[in-house]
């Protein structure tokens, strides 16, 4: 099987051959017995993986999360209580009558149905008098 291989690398693109040549080397690094005095070669993935170390960390982003799903909770609940306290506030304010009529006539001026007021009058053709 290797000889195909190496024969379709060899028709292959550059990266082709580069990838094969480290997959090559990685795996005459894990096939070569390692010296445990030499300091240089540093393995890609360590041999001896601690079990309970991992699950540590697990366990420490499971409770994490839960508090940040905690406070994301209670954050909540204070905007929806702000949106209700401002929401009462407005129509507070809204029930006196000045504030009323000062706020109609604001959005008489400037507000949507002003805007389309606007649009046609623009859009009317001016309608001259007959001269007398």
């Amino acid at each position: 099987m290797c000889e195909k291989r190496t024969r379709k690398i060899k028709k292959g693109s550059q990266l082709t051959r580069l990838r094969e040549a480290r997959r090559i080397q990685r795996l005459q690094r894990l096939s070569s017995p390692s010296n445990s005095d030499d300091s240089t070669t540093v393995s890609p993935c360590p041999q001896g993986v601690d079990k309970s170390a991992q699950n540590r960390v697990i366990l420490e982003l499971a409770w994490k999360t839960v508090a940040l799903m905690h406070k994301n909770r209670l954050i909540q609940q204070k905007i929806i209580a702000l949106k209700k306290e401002t929401s009462e506030f407005v129509a507070a304010i809204m029930n006196n009558p000045e504030n009323r009529k000062r706020y109609i006539e604001h959005m008489r001026m400037y507000g949507p149905a002003a805007q389309v007021q606007i649009q046609e009058v623009e859009n009317t053709p001016l309608k001259l008098e007959p001269a007398a």
